[in-house]
């Protein structure tokens, strides 16, 4: 039974390891899901700082504004 990519809906064959079209890794059955690898451990980094980045981000906007509008109006 052929088996498709969940990226980019690629017929593959059985036991496949990675999609040759786009190269999407998959975890083999034996493989404990998990495991965390190199990537999944870099996008999380990556989400965590964007988080922590949006209310300083939200903060030097304010500050800016505040700035602004004093020295228009004050």
């Amino acid at each position: 039974m052929p088996e498709w990519c969940p990226e980019c809906n690629a017929m593959l064959a059985e036991g496949t390891a990675e999609c040759p079209r786009c190269g999407h890794q998959f975890r083999r059955p034996d493989e404990d899901p998990h495991k965390l690898h190199g990537e999944d451990i870099l996008n999380m980094s990556l989400y965590v700082w964007l988080l922590a980045l949006i209310p300083i981000a939200i903060i030097i906007v304010v500050g800016l504004l505040c700035y602004w509008s004093a020295q228009v109006y004050g």
